[in-house]
């Protein structure tokens, strides 16, 4: 049960990878299925890969300055 259950997720993840890169523009208040972050916070834009793989996170304040989260 518990591979069907791990397979499962990372078709889901790479279900969700594909649809950001053809839809990249459209998608960016997402949130994604790893970190729950939204698409646009991600340091390459895309959702996290795998759940032991999480993408850096960059935050935007108003004077543009960007701001590293890990």
């Amino acid at each position: 049960m518990t591979d069907i259950d791990t397979v499962g997720r990372q078709v889901a993840l790479n279900l969700a990878s594909l649809m950001a890169k053809v839809e990249y523009e459209f998608n960016r208040h997402e949130p994604c299925l790893v970190c729950t972050e939204k698409y646009m916070h991600h340091i390459d834009g895309l959702p996290c890969e795998r759940d032991d793989a999480r993408k850096k996170i960059v935050r935007h304040n108003r004077w543009k300055k960007n701001i590293l989260k890990d």
